[in-house]
């Protein structure tokens, strides 16, 4: 061929091109970036729009149809799914693959800007629109544990905060859990009531008084003064002094009428590891960024700051991500060198040495070109990238052993080195190559595989090309110049160390290839029993069929759901009995408890409703194991079969993609009522199926309601609208925020409120009045207050109602 010709006769030129090919190999393997998985374009983009207190319907009327009927008309939009639960709507839309996600980020907040007028300005103010992307996904989370004042631990977590986030490569460090500080005005209803003072009076006192506006320069002489007014709260003491009846000649301070105290919010979620209370930093790196150098630089900082933690502190650094990659990379290693001496070895036993070393080279020069074009296009070296490298470890030297072979047989006829590396690649290059081309072929549809998974997955059969490539280049170009250049020949028999094997195996199969060419028609029929044989094999003993295999789990979780509206308290007890038994478990490495959370495993923990609790195990790798964990995860579940007051599921992190139930039937309406009975219907219908497991529906219409319904007429002799009774009953129970105060670099919310009785008891509740125009009218005397139950989350796709039959099979 002609590009060997060239090859050999500038082998000077391709003896340099080599050693460059190594150098930029090597340092191509350095420098690429590792990751566990690739980095994938996910084409969905969710809209998150909070609304605290809102039930689940109000959140479906107010904000989710709103934002829906902007939404729905967007180009290349496959799927859109809503979701209405207790105080947030999210919206996720499913774009076509082929999409361009900045293109279609953009016109959902374009969408969404047109959606703002019809919503509530608290809304407006929280809305968040974000793609959903891989480097949402933290690579690792670090989390501080302590006995101590939990406001100290959480201090101390923002200070390690500020010294990750200087790391070259990550994108962000999210805090999550700990207490949040804010400062309480509570107010006393009863002397309100008596100082005919309404709660617009407090909030518009403290949010008046606590500004600073400039006035302006004023020029006075050679300079020109800026003029200010400096109103900032000092001190949130200050608040006590301000005066809420301007231009009374008895003024009335805020101290007379309210409490005000630097307090805690009240806690939305309860984070724990190992049972003790923690604060959790989510690093998330950059797309591309090599993870585990980002580790060793986080372990390092952490490292630094154990002297510096209060006495008591512990750290745990858990789902890094690095330690599953440099085990692949380490594995590839092996492999590489393992399968290089198996090559060698095996070709010294049919080859000869010099043969098999010309033929074993191939491998690290494929491998290095492979590394260099990896980088060049940007892939990272991920869990698919390497496990691709093995897999076509085995194919790399097929081509060289051909080359090579058929080099060293025209060398043993006489011919000069540079004739018998040419003739050698010519007269089999071209059968080279199309067994190269037919490899190639049956890996090319699988790149265009389409959807996530598709995206997931392409890097395996682009990787096997690239590398089956370069060991194509290899064969043509580097190893018959190393042959012209190298190849020595000697005694044909003595360099045949594997001639007496080569024997031996013709010595059998010569024979039994001569039978069956005379014997034609019963090899044919053989074959064809052969094969139906096999397929009833294949049917009888196969053992089910899965995407990933069932292995013991490194990951494992026990997810507690009390009924809808229990108390985060009450969900806590329900996670510290849980974690009694977790704490038994042998090969423990660590265990999470969230309540009010929601994770996939050690994943980055989102805000649930108070009734659901996770706890997230974490065992040994299963090299350190001294037992199945499997097992330790059956004996979980017998220990807790006699748990009450809550349903809990135990089960192993999902190894990847498709997560969730096998079984899930679509029930598409807006009749709740109808959906319900269909439901019941069709779960009657299948129940029975066999290796059919955990029916149930997730329509839960169990969620405890106080629903206050105003007497329209009767308010309005009061002068009162339906607003002024909601913002009334709002404050009254959550409070509004109405000022920031600032203390160094710290800001806390001024949040306004009725006192804690007020919200705590239903009684104060019924005695609850409205203050208007400087009368006092008890709410009972224009409404009613009635005790139900209602949904607790709406799910929508593409503008209708949904109830989803879920169930498990059992394998």
């Amino acid at each position: 061929m002609k590009i060997t010709q060239l090859a050999v006769r500038k082998h000077m030129t391709t003896l340099a091109l080599m050693a460059v090919v190594s150098l930029m190999g090597i340092a191509s393997y350095i420098s690429l970036p590792r990751e566990s998985s690739p980095d994938v374009k996910i084409p969905y983009v969710m809209v998150f729009a909070p609304y605290y207190g809102t039930s689940p319907q109000d959140m479906e009327n107010i904000v989710t149809r709103k934002l829906e009927r902007q939404l729905k008309g967007l180009d290349k939009l496959k799927e859109m799914t809503s979701h209405s639960s207790q105080g947030a709507s999210t919206v996720v839309l499913e774009f076509t693959s082929d999409v361009q996600m900045s293109d279609a980020l953009q016109k959902v907040r374009d969408a969404v800007e047109m959606a703002k007028p019809d919503l509530p300005q608290k809304v407006k103010d929280d809305l968040v629109v974000q793609e959903i992307s891989s480097e949402q996904w933290p690579i690792m989370q670090v989390v501080l544990s302590a006995d101590y004042d939990p406001w100290t631990l959480k201090q101390v977590a923002e200070d390690l905060q500020d010294d990750l986030e200087q790391v070259k490569g990550i994108l962000s460090v999210d805090l999550l859990g700990g207490i949040e500080r804010e400062i309480k005005v509570d107010v006393d209803p009863e002397r309100l009531r008596f100082y005919d003072l309404g709660l617009q009076d407090v909030e518009d006192a403290i949010a008046l008084e606590n500004v600073t506006l400039p006035g302006g320069e004023i020029p006075l002489g050679t300079y020109d003064y800026q003029v200010r007014v400096p109103g900032d709260f000092r001190t949130y003491k200050t608040i006590n002094g301000l005066v809420l009846n301007l231009e009374a000649k008895s003024p009335v301070y805020v101290r007379d009428v309210a409490k005000v105290s630097f307090g805690t919010k009240n806690l939305d979620t309860i984070s724990r590891l190992n049972g003790k209370s923690s604060v959790t930093l989510s690093v998330k790196k950059r797309s591309g960024e090599n993870v585990i150098h980002i580790a060793d630089e986080v372990h390092h900082i952490v490292d630094q700051w154990k002297p510096n933690f209060p006495t008591g502190t512990k750290v745990a650094i858990v789902s890094d991500q690095s330690t599953d990659i440099r085990y692949l990379v380490n594995e590839l290693q092996n492999n590489i060198l393992s399968g290089l001496l198996l090559v060698i070895v095996v070709l010294l036993l049919f080859l000869g040495f010099t043969n098999s070393v010309f033929v074993g080279l191939a491998i690290p020069f494929s491998l290095l070109i492979s590394f260099v074009v990896l980088q060049v296009s940007g892939i990272t070296l991920n869990m698919v990238v390497l496990f691709s490298l093995i897999l076509a470890l085995g194919m790399l030297v097929d081509n060289a052993i051909v080359i090579v072979e058929n080099i060293y047989r025209h060398r043993t006829l006489g011919k000069a080195a540079d004739e018998a590396a040419n003739f050698g690649a010519h007269e089999v290059g071209g059968a080279v190559t199309a067994s190269t081309i037919t490899t190639l072929c049956a890996f090319a549809p699988l790149a265009f595989w389409p959807g996530i998974m598709g995206e997931f997955m392409k890097y395996l059969p682009i990787t096997v090309m690239i590398t089956l490539s370069a060991s194509l280049l290899v064969a043509l170009v580097f190893n018959p110049v190393l042959c012209s250049r190298f190849m020595r020949v000697g005694d044909v028999e003595k360099k045949k160390v594997g001639g007496r094997l080569l024997e031996t195996g013709l010595n059998s199969y010569e024979p039994t290839l001569r039978w069956a060419l005379n014997h034609r028609a019963w090899t044919l029929v053989g074959m064809g029993g052969l094969f139906v044989l096999v397929l009833f094999a294949f049917k009888f003993f196969n053992t089910g069929i899965e995407l990933f295999p069932d292995m013991d789990p490194t990951f494992a979780y026990v997810q507690s759901k009390a009924p809808s509206g229990t108390r985060i308290e009450v969900s806590d007890s329900y996670a510290r009995k849980i974690e009694g038994e977790v704490s038994k478990l042998p090969d423990l490495k660590a265990y999470l408890t969230g309540v009010g959370v929601s994770s996939d495993g050690f994943g980055d923990p989102t805000n649930a409703p108070a009734n659901l609790a996770r706890v997230d195990i974490e065992f040994l790798r299963s090299e350190d194991r001294q037992g199945s964990t499997s097992e330790y995860l059956e004996n979980l579940r017998h220990a807790l079969s006699r748990f009450t007051g809550a349903e809990l599921t135990i089960d192993k992190n999902s190894e990847g993609p498709p997560v969730g139930p096998p079984v899930d039937v679509q029930i598409r309406g807006d009749d709740f009522d109808l959906m319900a009975s269909l439901s019941n219907h069709i779960q009657d219908r299948i129940r029975n199926i066999p290796g059919l497991v955990d029916l149930h529906d997730d329509l839960d219409r169990r969620r405890p309601e106080i629903v206050i319904r105003p007497d329209r007429e009767k308010a309005a002799r009061y002068g009162l609208r339906t607003m002024d009774i909601a913002a009334t009953v709002r404050t009254a129970i959550k409070g509004v925020e109405v000022s920031k105060y600032r203390q160094g670099e710290d800001e806390y919310e001024i949040n306004v409120r009725y006192d804690q009785p007020s919200r705590r008891n239903i009684e104060q509740l019924e005695k609850l009045t409205v203050f208007y125009e400087g009368q006092s009218i008890p709410l009972t005397a224009f409404a009613s207050i009635e005790y139900t139950s209602g949904i607790s989350e709406i799910q929508r796709i593409d503008n209708r109602r949904v109830v989803n039959v879920l169930g498990d099979a059992a394998m």
